[in-house]
C-alpha cells in the first residue's frame, strides 16, 4: 500500500528542519510489512498549496497527518484545499488524542488515532486491504457517514526493543542534520513521569493503560547510534528524551558503554531532581558537552502551586553549578505568560537565570494545549475564548490569552528582552545576540546572516 505522511511544521522559530519521531517510527514499522512511504513536509503556506500535486503524483491509498495543537489549523487547511483522490485520511498526535472531537469538526478527515499509532495503523492498513473489519480497530475513531465509531486505545507498547529504529530517510535526514549544526537526534524512551500542568504528558498518560515511561535497552541504543554514525555525516548527538537521566543505573551503564564505543560529543535533556555529581562526572567522561534543563519559572511558589514543579531555587542553582564544575555547558528552558503569572513573577525568572548563568537559554511564551490542566485553568478564568489553537500566530512567540494582570504587550516585551536582561551584566555579546534573536524581526535578520550562523554560534555560545 502507498502511504503518504503529512507533517505540518509551519512558522517555527529558528527555521531548522525537524525530525518527527512519531512519523519516523510509523514509517519503519509499516515498511516491515512491505508498504511504500512518502513524506510531505509542510514548512510554509506554499507547501499547503502544492499538496494536491504531490498527492496526485504519488496516488496514496492512505494519507496520515500528525499535529500539535498550534499546527492543527494547517491540517484543516490542507484538507480544505484537497481535491481528494481515492485515499483514506487519518490524523494522530497529541492534539487529536486529547481532543478527539476534532474528527467531527474537520471536513475531509476519515479517522483519528488516539495514542501510540504503530499497531492501530497496521490494523487500519489491513482493514483497507479487506483483511479485517474497519470500524472496531483499537485506538481509532472512524467516521463513516454521520456515525463515529469510538474505539478504546490499546495498552502502551511495553517493550520498545521490539520496534525498528525510526525511518530517518523519510525526512531526508542529512538535510535535517545540516540545518541544525550537524546534530543528529535520538529518543531512547517514551513518556515522562512528571505532572507539569502546561505539558501534555499528564493527560496523554490517561489515554492508554500500562506503563507510560519506557526506555529501550542500552544495547539497542548503542546499535541505533552506530547505525546513524555510519550512515550520516554528524558532528554532535542530541539525546532528546524528556528526562534522559531518569534512571540512574541506565545512565551510568550507558555512559560506560558509549565511552568504549564512540568519541562523539552529545547533549541531553535532564531535570534538576534527576542529576547528581556521579552522573555529571560519568556524563562528562563519556562526552556530554551540554545539558538542557527546564527552569520554566523563577518563582518557587508559582512553580509548585501552578506548574506542579516542586523544586527549590537552591536546587536549581546547585544543579547548574554541578554542570559547570564538571565542565558541561548548560542551556536553560524558560516560559513566560502563564495563566495567573504577573510581570513580577516573570521578572523572577530573569533573576534566577542571572544567578545560574546558563551558557545559553531558550524562552517561550506559554502555549495552551487542550486537555492539559493549565489549559483548563486558563479557560475557567476566562483568559481564553473560542478555539485558540486556530488563531494565526507564530507558536510560542505570542499569546492568545487575555489576562488583566499580565497584558499581551507586557508578555511580548518580557519575552523579547528576556535574554538581553539575563546576559547584559554577564556578556554584552550574548546580550546583544539575544536582543536581535528575540526581536520582532530577529528571524529575518538571522536568516540574512545564515551563511555565518556557525561563526555567530561559536562567538556567542563558545561551541
Amino acid at each position: 500500500m502507498k502511504i503518504l505522511f503529512v507533517y505540518p511544521d509551519v512558522n517555527i522559530k529558528g527555521s531548522a528542519l525537524s525530525f518527527q519521531f512519531g512519523l519516523g517510527h510509523l514509517s519503519s514499522f509499516l515498511k516491515q510489512y512491505g508498504h511504500e512511504m512518502k513524506l510531505y513536509y509542510v514548512h510554509s503556506a506554499n507547501d499547503i498549496n502544492n499538496f494536491n500535486k504531490v498527492a496526485k503524483d504519488f496516488s496514496p491509498e492512505l494519507i496520515c497527518f500528525t499535529a500539535t495543537s498550534s499546527q492543527y489549523k494547517h491540517v484543516r487547511k490542507v484538507l480544505a484545499n484537497f481535491k481528494k483522490v481515492d485515499a483514506f485520511t487519518i490524523c494522530g498526535g497529541p492534539h487529536v488524542t486529547l481532543l478527539p472531537g476534532e474528527l467531527e469538526n474537520t471536513p475531509g478527515l476519515d479517522a483519528i488515532c488516539r495514542g501510540e499509532g504503530e499497531y492501530p495503523l497496521l490494523d487500519l492498513v489491513k482493514a483497507l486491504n479487506g483483511e479485517r473489519e474497519l470500524t472496531d480497530i483499537p485506538g481509532l475513531w472512524i467516521k463513516i457517514g454521520d456515525k463515529i465509531h469510538q474505539n478504546p486505545s490499546p495498552p502502551f507498547i511495553s517493550n520498545l526493543d521490539e520496534l525498528p529504529f525510526p525511518d530517518r530517510e523519510l525526512f531526508n535526514y542529512q538535510s535535517v542534520i545540516d540545518s541544525d549544526f550537524g546534530t543528529a537526534l535520538f529518543m531512547f524512551s517514551r513518556g515522562c513521569p512528571y505532572n507539569c500542568t502546561f505539558c501534555s504528558n499528564h493527560a496523554l498518560r490517561q489515554v492508554q493503560k500500562g506503563k507510560y515511561v519506557r526506555f529501550r535497552s542500552k544495547d539497542r541504543c548503542m546499535e541505533e547510534i552506530d547505525n546513524v554514525l555510519t550512515t550520516y555525516n554528524v558532528k554532535t548527538l542530541y539525546f532528546n528524551d524528556d528526562v534522559f537521566t531518569l534512571n540512574r543505573e541506565f545512565v551510568i551503564d550507558f555512559c560506560q558503554e558509549y565511552k568504549r564505543r564512540f568519541k562523539m560529543p552529545f547533549h541531553i535533556n535532564t531535570r534538576v531532581e534527576k542529576l547528581d555529581w556521579e552522573m555529571c562526572r560519568a556524563l562528562r567522561d563519556a562526552g556530554c558537552s551540554r545539558m538542557d534543563i527546564g527552569i520554566e519559572s523563577g518563582s518557587e511558589d508559582f512553580r509548585r502551586e501552578i506548574l506542579k514543579r516542586d523544586m527549590r531555587n537552591s536546587e536549581i542553582i546547585k544543579c547548574f553549578r554541578m554542570a559547570r564544575d564538571t565542565e558541561i555547558k548548560t542551556k536553560s528552558f524558560n516560559i513566560v505568560g502563564f495563566p495567573c503569572e504577573t510581570p513580577g513573577i516573570a521578572g523572577e525568572t530573569v533573576q534566577l537565570n542571572q544567578l545560574i548563568k546558563p551558557d545559553s537559554l531558550v524562552v517561550y511564551i506559554f502555549e495552551p494545549y487542550p486537555g492539559t490542566e493549565l489549559f483548563e485553568t486558563a479557560k475557567s478564568k476566562g483568559f481564553l475564548k473560542g478555539r485558540p489553537w486556530e488563531e494565526s500566530f507564530e507558536p510560542r512567540t505570542d499569546t492568545v490569552m487575555d489576562m488583566p494582570e499580565f497584558k499581551r504587550e507586557d508578555i511580548r516585551k518580557i519575552y523579547r528582552n528576556f535574554g538581553f536582561n539575563v546576559y547584559r551584566n554577564l556578556s554584552i555579546l550574548k546580550a546583544l545576540f539575544y536582543k536581535v534573536y528575540y526581536s520582532e524581526h530577529g528571524e529575518l535578520i538571522l536568516r540574512l546572516f545564515s551563511p555565518f550562523k556557525k561563526i555567530l554560534r561559536k562567538l556567542v555560545m563558545g561551541v
